[in-house]
């Protein structure tokens, strides 16, 4: 076992059971139920309204004013999970690791196993971005380095578009996912390719000029992969093991490669579509492990976390600035680095502190738009005394 597999990530690997004495159980629901609560409406295709409720949910579990930022109870979790149940979740994980002890819980119609693998959506971006910057610290690419250097000829301005602005949002490129009647050809084709998905994006105007605002666009982070793979001459997938799977014992993690996939019951999804962009799927421990990897600086040197971490505004869900590849948010009970990701019915949320001493891992699937919370309760647990109770 490699060196980067401290006590604090072996830790990740062991639960408290996520149990409670039934008073403290019976309060927390009350509470709960007593509060107001709202209807959750889907945002604009993208989910980003549930995106915030699982924020929100981890948020809290983050331990907002307690006495220790990121303090958390087993009861917590299992209280977390089943309020994301109660809101119309048909399976929910709630997975919490703080200085190598951890909690999970399971909710739902049909709750899930503690183990139970999921589809991570955009979370892939984090990966993607870390191989990235791994290159970075190699001296094989530059931040600010042109796209078009690593692929000539692909991206009509790519001269001008810089690896940084990929990373970040602010290359300017159009989403290829805004495009649905492309997109439900191009999922039911088994010829497609991340390069086709790129070339449509880059046949429309930029959306703007680019390092001059801040957009979302899945376009950025394909472009991103078909460099990792031109700078490396191997494939995306062979990189992410090698890089990281691999010396972080992320077993339970994978680069989808095919539609349908064993363990899990869904209808599928083309894997060539979301590519380096979104189709990786994995579980919340390992999810949990390579977050406190990155964030403890045992992936990337630490000047390219810095950069990682230095971020431009950029609003996802409740995340309201964006860095390389992954996103902050502030509160008065700290700062959070993390990144949500939806695909299918599935949502995934991960918030960890500056330094991944402690991460937080949300699963959700169900009827996505129809999830309802208790806001104030899940932004932070002062706001309901008794809801997650300190250790």
């Amino acid at each position: 076992m490699p060196k980067i597999l401290d006590d604090r990530l072996a830790g990740i690997g062991s639960d408290v059971p996520a149990d409670s004495e039934e008073l403290a159980r019976q309060q927390a629901v009350k509470q709960i139920e007593a509060r107001r609560r709202f209807k959750i409406s889907t945002a604009a295709g993208r989910g980003t309204v549930l995106l915030m409720v699982l924020a929100m949910a981890a948020l809290a579990l983050a331990g907002c004013g307690s006495p220790r930022p990121g303090a958390f109870s087993p009861a917590g979790a299992r209280i977390a999970a089943q309020q994301l149940a109660r809101s119309g979740a048909v399976s929910v994980i709630v997975f919490v690791s703080d200085h190598g002890h951890s909690a999970m819980a399971t909710a739902g119609t049909a709750p899930p196993a503690a183990g139970q693998r999921f589809r991570i959506g955009s979370v892939t971006k984090t990966f993607t971005a870390t191989l990235v910057l791994q290159l970075v610290d190699q001296k094989r690419i530059g931040l600010d380095d042109p796209v078009g250097r690593y692929l000539p000829g692909v991206i009509p301005a790519g001269g001008t578009i810089t690896i940084r602005e990929l990373l970040q949002h602010t290359s300017g490129l159009a989403d290829f996912t805004d495009f649905p009647s492309w997109m439900d050809q191009a999922e039911r084709s088994p010829s497609i390719r991340p390069i086709d998905a790129l070339r449509l994006a880059a046949s429309h105007p930029l959306v703007f000029a680019p390092g001059s605002q801040w957009e979302y666009s899945s376009t950025n982070y394909i472009a991103l992969g078909l460099v990792i793979e031109k700078v490396t001459g191997h494939p995306f997938g062979q990189e992410l093991r090698q890089r990281i799977l691999t010396p972080l014992a992320l077993s339970r993690t994978e680069l989808a490669t095919t539609r349908r996939l064993p363990d899990l019951h869904d209808p599928g999804t083309n894997p060539n579509l979301g590519w380096a962009a979104g189709v990786i799927v994995s579980d919340a421990r390992d999810l949990a492990r390579f977050f406190s990897a990155l964030l403890s600086g045992h992936l990337v040197s630490r000047a390219s976390l810095a950069k990682m971490t230095r971020t431009v505004p950029g609003s996802l869900g409740i995340f309201s600035e964006d860095g390389l590849g992954i996103f902050a948010t502030s509160l008065p009970c700290g700062r959070f680095w993390g990144h949500p990701g939806r695909i299918l019915n599935y949502a995934t949320l991960v918030a960890a502190s500056g330094n991944g001493a402690h991460i937080k891992v949300i699963s959700v699937r169900g009827p996505l738009g129809q999830l309802s919370t208790d806001e104030s309760a899940l932004l932070c647990p002062a706001l309901a005394p008794g809801l997650f109770v300190p250790n």
